[in-house]
């Protein structure tokens, strides 16, 4: 099972660099062996997305550093404060769509979870994030965090654009609204959680064709590991949650979201 190659669309490998522990207590953070198991899982191909202007030079160094390693680059909606006002920030992004190793834009989004101070700022990193990956036909990596009517009544201000609906929390009927507007449905850990039946629901009733798995590490262990820091070696776990979830094989999973998230990288 293991040797099936699976695409991670969605893990901050900056993030594990910067940790000092591992759950299971083996050397642990050491990039090289973070890619070592994610390699051995089977794990093939990696999105790494950025989550502000300072973490873009690492984000790009890891992409250079490692052939399986991909980069995006955008604002995440906690740090628009930092950016927003700023002159030069979207085209600090801009101008590095051009490397060869950056497949997308993101992560960008809203979250009225953590940072409620910010919504207008938020909205308008968001849209103008959009805007951009339109202009660049690239797609945009979206972070909702309890913003699920405001993300897609943003993402319908900007028509055209397309992307991906990044750690999914909503239920099936959202799942089918996104998916209309061109935007994938990646599955992460939380997919495993007993009581995550709104996801459940959307794992089992979105079409194949439309589903992403990832890990978002070191974020969102996925059941057994559940509170210990993650890494993309478990992105397994979660395709097999959905293999179970909808009756079909581990493999038909593995090979349909390596193949969408191919598709919607430029990848293939």
């Amino acid at each position: 099972m293991s040797a099936i190659p699976i695409f991670d669309s969605h893990c901050h490998l900056d993030y594990i660099a910067r940790q000092t522990d591992h759950p299971e207590g083996e050397t642990g953070s050491d990039s090289a062996q973070v890619m070592e198991r994610a390699i051995a899982a089977g794990v093939q191909l990696l999105v790494n997305p950025s989550v502000t202007p300072a973490r873009f030079p690492e984000v790009i160094a890891m992409a250079e550093r490692f052939e399986q390693v991909y980069a995006a680059v955008a604002v995440h909606p906690t740090d628009v404060a930092d950016v927003i006002d700023q002159p030069g920030w979207l085209a600090e992004v801009e101008a590095l769509l051009a490397h060869p190793k950056v497949v997308a834009i993101g992560e960008t989004g809203l979250d009225y979870h953590w940072d409620l101070t910010h919504v207008d700022l938020q909205k308008r990193c968001f849209k103008a994030l959009l805007e951009l990956g339109r202009k660049h036909d690239l797609p945009v990596i979206v972070h909702d965090r309890e913003a699920h009517e405001d993300v897609m009544a943003i993402i319908a201000e900007v028509p055209g654009v397309r992307g991906i609906m990044h750690c999914f929390s909503g239920d099936a009927a959202f799942a089918r609204q996104m998916i209309a507007h061109n935007f994938y449905i990646s599955f992460a850990g939380n997919l495993t959680f007993k009581k995550a039946t709104n996801l459940h629901e959307a794992a089992t009733e979105t079409p194949l064709e439309w589903m992403l798995v990832e890990t978002d590490s070191p974020f969102l262990s996925p059941m057994p590991f559940r509170g210990k820091p993650n890494e993309p070696a478990r992105v397994k776990l979660v395709v097999e949650k959905i293999a179970e979830l909808r009756g079909i094989s581990y493999q038909e999973v593995a090979e349909a979201t390596t193949y969408n998230a191919r598709k919607v990288f430029g990848l293939l």
